[in-house]
């Protein structure tokens, strides 16, 4: 329930998103979709009757943001019958996961227009629980480019699916329509590939953007006020995204970042979104864990049929002979484990030199972007790979919610605790500041001032009558 989107909330530990430290006796008032005051002490305003929240000690933030999902893609990689069926579901059941995981601000690099678009009107009016999505619409890409994993639908499909996952456009003029029609579906950024060899076994060279088709990119984005970010995975895919002077990079090269780029790159206005934990792709422990986690709770975040084709997927890599004979990866793409588990020691030390050279990098974790990248879990295991590529568990949540919203561009709406911002705000038992896995513990969650998860009980509420700040 809403106690008439006016509430306050006490008793509570607060960290801010801009400042290091937790601010203890802090009172937070909310009143309609923003925050209206964060003061000291459990205070009382005269001849105002106010609903007031206890907290019970629990640590109050910002909501959490993703800046690379994919929330459209159903976890699942075989057309069947039941797939066909089961999307729906599974798309709204990725929304939910989210805000139950804290999640109130996404950032869409590549699905369906057509379903982000329900999507994100169903989240809008309340229909559905689900977190604020920032959308790219379809991917932009070149024919024989990556994602190479990825098919072009037939006309049946695509009318079913909403559109296409990824457009590909041989010319300029091609690139220019597909930005402008990417835009007019509510497109508020731009999302494009730039990688010149697959990851896939049995990949060879991939075809990228010539320059004149990228630079006509980058004009229509500019000229519509879009910003655009671009999908590395090579060092020559970033230095070629940065001549083209993209945004943000999504992933990371798998090669050495030099010290002379990792400084030109700080120098801009840039940001590399990493992905670490899609990128350790090659680590068995991981594996293992969402194994585990897909077998143990697998229904928290799956429908059934996606739930019985990421437990194949998981078997293609895990029971079966890997790599695969020849004739496996010529019939369905394979990525190759072992490219990811020599590189990614690689990944790391580029992420901490872009950072030791004083450059951006945002909170992102490829969720939907392939089987095993499941909403809420992979956002744990991404803030503890930033804390091993250098940053402090402080400097993490920072970039999760202040840093994050600062490249989205919305950072005077969303990323902090202060007066004036949109209430987006989470309540989790612990010390984040000290222990991230705090963060598994999300206890109540609010998106612009409405309870989304979390309700508390009225009846177990204490009414305050006059609330007056302390002087």
């Amino acid at each position: 329930m809403e106690f008439k989107n006016r509430y306050v909330l006490y008793n509570l530990q607060l960290f801010d998103g801009k400042t290091t430290d937790l601010k203890k006796n802090k009172t937070v008032l909310v009143e309609g979709m923003k925050i209206r005051a964060v003061e000291d002490g459990t205070a009382r305003r005269e001849n105002e009757t106010i609903r007031a929240i206890d907290l019970h000690g629990y640590t109050l933030m910002p909501g959490l943001i993703d800046l690379h999902v994919h929330i459209t893609v159903p976890f699942m990689d075989r057309v069947t019958a039941r797939a066909f069926f089961a999307i729906s579901n599974q798309i709204e059941r990725n929304a939910r996961v989210c805000i139950e995981a804290g999640i109130t601000t996404v950032r869409d690099v590549g699905g369906f227009p057509g379903r982000l678009s329900r999507l994100r009107t169903a989240i809008t009016t309340g229909d559905l629980p689900g977190p604020r999505i920032v959308m790219c619409n379809s991917a932009l890409t070149t024919p024989g480019g990556s994602p190479d994993w990825v098919p072009s639908f037939n006309p049946l499909i695509r009318s079913f699916l909403g559109g296409q996952y990824a457009l590909r456009a041989a010319t300029p003029s091609q690139a220019r329509e597909q930005v402008e029609e990417m835009i007019r579906l509510g497109a508020t950024w731009i999302k494009l590939y730039c990688q010149h060899h697959s990851v896939l076994l049995g990949g060879g060279t991939l075809s990228v953007f010539d320059q004149e088709t990228f630079h006509a990119i980058m004009e229509t984005a500019r000229r519509n006020h879009r910003k655009v970010c671009c999908h590395i995975t090579w060092l020559k895919d970033l230095a070629y995204a940065m001549s083209m002077g993209v945004d943000t990079f999504e992933h990371c090269p798998l090669e050495e970042i030099p010290g002379e780029t990792a400084a030109d790159f700080a120098s801009r206005s840039m940001a590399l979104i990493p992905t670490l934990t899609c990128l350790d792709l090659g680590n068995a422990v991981l594996l293992s864990m969402i194994e585990a986690t897909v077998s143990e709770q697998g229904r928290q975040y799956l429908e059934p049929e996606p739930l019985r084709q990421v437990k194949n997927f998981i078997s293609r890599y895990r029971t079966r002979p890997y790599p695969p004979e020849e004739t496996a990866y010529r019939r369905e793409p394979y990525f190759d484990l072992s490219l990811f588990k020599r590189c990614f020691p690689q990944v790391r030390e580029n992420v901490g030199r872009i950072l030791h050279s004083g450059g951006r990098v945002g909170v992102g974790t490829n969720s939907g972007g392939m089987p095993t990248a499941l909403f809420g879990v992979f956002y744990h295991e991404e803030l503890k790979r930033l804390v091993s590529c250098g940053l402090t568990p402080v400097q993490t949540l920072m970039a999760a919610t202040s840093g994050n919203a600062s490249i989205l561009g919305l950072d005077d709406a969303i990323g902090s605790v202060t007066a004036g911002k949109v209430a987006d705000l989470i309540a989790v038992e612990g010390n984040p500041l000290h222990d991230l896995n705090a963060l598994k513990h999300v206890r109540m969650v609010i998106k612009e001032g409405r309870f989304m998860s979390g309700e508390p009980e009225e009846k177990a509420q204490p009414v305050v009558t006059k609330w007056r700040r302390f002087r």
